[in-house]
């Protein structure tokens, strides 16, 4: 796995400052990482901060035609298994998932 978070780079109109990409090993890694206690914990701490916020895939090296889908679908049963999640994700004035 790597990550890392800066200062965004793209198109200031776009109104975006800041990126983080990270990556993981496949989806299965994915679901245990937005799962993982630390990242669960952080979030409370971190979302009420955002005004906008772009949440998808970027670049994969998975040939799956279906990926993005199956992305998705761990974050919404991430917003259906934790309200509280679900609350602190609607606070953000906006939100695109992709």
């Amino acid at each position: 796995m790597f990550s890392t978070v800066g200062r965004l780079l793209g198109d200031p109109a776009e109104g975006y400052t800041h990126g983080y990409s990270f990556g993981l090993a496949d989806l299965g890694a994915f679901e245990r990482y937005m799962y993982d206690p630390v990242h669960l914990a952080g979030d409370p701490e971190i979302l009420p901060h955002y005004a906008k916020l772009h949440v998808g895939l970027a670049v994969s090296d998975d040939p799956d035609p279906e990926l993005a889908a199956k992305i998705t679908a761990v974050y919404q049963g991430k917003l259906a298994e934790y309200p509280e999640w679900e609350r602190l994700m609607a606070a953000i004035p906006e939100v695109r998932f992709s």
